[in-house]
């Protein structure tokens, strides 16, 4: 049909299509010039956002800087309420890919209030945050934060500690230095494309400072063969637990330090809460006879009883104050050395209670018991030094040999220092760089004197800690062994076997303290159970460090036969 251009109707619909144009185009020429700045507004709150960017938290690395425990990107979806509104598909999408309960999805589409952030799905795989991104559900947003990883898995566990969901050490080194670790947050606003990702960085209000990192003075190397030897020997004595700590003897630093059963902190869903606790530091006992090198040195101190002095022993027990106090061994009479080198109870309480209650306790106390390390480690317990108005002859003869007194393990490693640098404390240290100033507490002469006694406690004839003997090498060491107590006195066939020693003994290099609770097979002795403990690390120990053998010139007490007449004493 042939158009006619006089067609009324026709005539009016372009008037009004060309009228509806020129106002649209009007309008839009208004909203560019007049409008600019309101609409640029509107798609910036629409497309942008402010986010507090997370510090990526510092590493904490060895002694030879290898990493024990460091940060990895992981990714974390959120969604404001207002605008999630996931249809039936995109929830059973969300349910498969994050494993997050359908229910808890739709209460977030269905309750806006006014929330405009709650999280999805915390710190997952970044390529599932991606495919879940690629849904273009509306309201569903992608940040990248971190987690914390670590690299040698259960090693070290109690002493690194970890962190929560939000990156704050809730344990360990991880809490003692958090702050340093953790950094500070940023804050930057952000542009994001229709896929919800980010497009460009607009604004930086606030710079993000990243975390500082960590060096302990552990060696990963003789950390990893304490642990091997401490895994041995809690399943040799079927024991409850087993712990040690292995110390620079010049410097305080600590190597090594370790406690099993232990956990994996990778894997914060399986792992048993009571393997948390570091007890090198928390655990607190009554030491029994490790304590006896101290009571010998405040005894050669107060110099009231005669370093040449012959002690009887016979019949193996003495009565004080209503109380009998016996030995293990069979001795009629020992010299002062020969109390340390036989754990003669009998003996150290006669030596003890000329010497005094009160100066056992004030050497005890400056040698740092009954105070905390210097390592500040959390969680750590002080343990108690008696202090009394009166001593009554009973309650100093029981502090000579480790009772009415609790100390850690820590504690007893930092007070044997003393031994090897001429009576000189040296404080403990888990931070490189950070070694302490040591202190005399007790003079040369008396600090070596007892040095040669532990020796002999080693190596001598009838010596309690001859299993802890290394072939080539001068060992001072005490062994000893101390009843659990429970309340109104001590448990049945309950008992702590612990080992203290000093590697080599005529140049001091490293000393460690083995602590063996509860052992229920092959013994339970300190000298039985904790000593071959100490020999098997410290054969490693002294190997990888290149020490070169002894014949023991120094201490002619070490020369005597090894199989000497057995020893059964504590």
């Amino acid at each position: 049909m042939i158009f006619q251009a006089t067609n009324p109707r026709f005539t009016l619909v372009i008037i009004i299509f060309y009228a509806l144009s020129i106002l649209l185009a009007a309008k839009i020429t208004y909203l560019m010039i007049f409008s600019h700045d309101f609409l640029s507004n509107e798609g910036r709150k629409r497309s942008t956002r402010l986010i507090e960017t997370a510090p990526v938290r510092g590493t904490i690395f060895d002694r030879f800087n290898q990493p024990l425990a460091v940060s990895t990107p992981v990714s974390t979806l959120w969604v404001n309420p207002k605008q999630f509104s996931p249809t039936h598909q995109q929830v059973a999408l969300l349910n498969k890919y994050l494993a997050v309960d359908e229910v808890r999805i739709r209460t977030l589409a269905s309750n806006p209030a006014d929330k405009s952030f709650a999280y999805l799905a915390r710190r997952i795989n970044p390529q599932v945050a991606s495919r879940i991104i690629q849904l273009s559900i509306p309201g569903v947003y992608e940040r990248q934060e971190h987690k914390r990883f670590y690299p040698q898995s259960s090693m070290l566990a109690q002493t690194l500690g970890f962190t929560n969901i939000d990156q704050k050490g809730i344990e360990g080194i991880e809490l003692l230095y958090n702050h340093q670790l953790s950094g500070m947050p940023g804050l930057e606003e952000r542009t994001f494309n229709l896929h919800k990702r980010v497009t460009r960085e607009n604004r930086v209000y606030k710079p993000v400072t990243p975390g500082r990192d960590v060096y302990l003075t552990i060696d990963s190397t003789l950390q990893y063969y304490v642990e091997i030897a401490l895994i041995k020997g809690l399943e040799e004595h079927a024991a409850k637990s087993v712990s040690a700590i292995l110390v620079h003897a010049k410097t305080g630093e600590i190597l090594a330090l370790s406690t099993v059963p232990s956990f994996n902190p990778n894997a914060r869903r399986s792992f048993d809460a009571k393997f948390i606790r570091n007890r090198v530091f928390a655990d607190v006992y009554e030491p029994g006879s490790v304590i006896k090198p101290f009571s010998m040195a405040a005894v050669l101190t107060a110099n009231v009883i005669d370093k040449n002095a012959i002690i009887k022993i016979a019949p193996g027990f003495v009565k004080i104050n209503g109380y009998t106090i016996r030995d293990v061994g069979r001795d009629s009479q020992l010299d002062l050395a020969g109390i340390i080198r036989r754990s003669s109870n009998v003996g150290m309480s006669k030596v003890a209670i000329p010497t005094g209650g009160a100066v056992i306790s004030q050497l005890l106390t400056d040698l740092g018991f009954g105070n905390n390390t210097a390592v500040y480690f959390p969680g750590e317990s002080s343990g108690t030094v008696p202090v009394k108005r009166a001593w009554s002859d009973i309650a100093t003869a029981s502090l000579s040999y480790g009772y009415s007194v609790s100390v850690n393990l820590a504690q007893l490693a930092q007070a044997y220092t003393v031994f090897a640098n001429d009576g000189d404390l040296i404080p403990l240290s888990l931070i490189k760089g950070e070694a302490k100033q040591p202190r005399n507490v007790i003079s040369p002469e008396v600090a070596n004197s007892v040095l040669d006694m532990m020796v002999n406690a080693v190596e001598g004839p009838g010596a309690g800690g001859k299993r802890a003997g290394i072939e080539g090498y001068s060992i001072a060491g005490k062994s000893g062994t101390s009843r659990k107590a429970s309340s109104g006195g001590y448990k049945h066939n309950k008992y702590r076997a612990m080992f203290v020693g000093i590697a080599p003994a005529n140049e001091p290099e490293f000393i460690m303290a083995v602590l063996v609770d509860e052992p229920t097979a092959n013994g339970y002795f300190g000298g039985a159970v904790a000593a071959p403990i100490f020999k098997e690390v410290l054969e490693d120990v002294l190997r990888i460090r290149n020490k070169p053998s002894d014949e023991s010139e120094m201490f002619p007490a070490a020369k005597k036969s090894l199989s000497a007449e057995p020893s059964d004493s504590v």
